[in-house]
């Protein structure tokens, strides 16, 4: 396998970003998400909060995003 990183981007942050970010991150892939290049769509209030303590949680590097 030649893919060893993955920089992960686009809509949804909370739903699409997130899953493959995990999946990346579950493969022991080096994944980074870049937040400033995303948006959740939260459905739910809130939900683009959870899904960024759930990348960082994993183990995903988050960059630029917010404190």
């Amino acid at each position: 396998r030649k893919v060893q990183r993955v920089v992960v981007v686009g809509l949804a942050a909370d739903v699409c970003v997130k899953a493959t970010a995990l999946d990346a991150a579950a493969l022991d892939l080096d994944t980074t998400v870049r937040w400033d290049a995303t948006r959740p769509v939260d459905v739910e209030p809130g939900d683009g909060q959870r899904a960024l303590a759930a990348l960082r949680d994993a183990g995903v590097r988050v960059v630029g995003a917010e404190p």
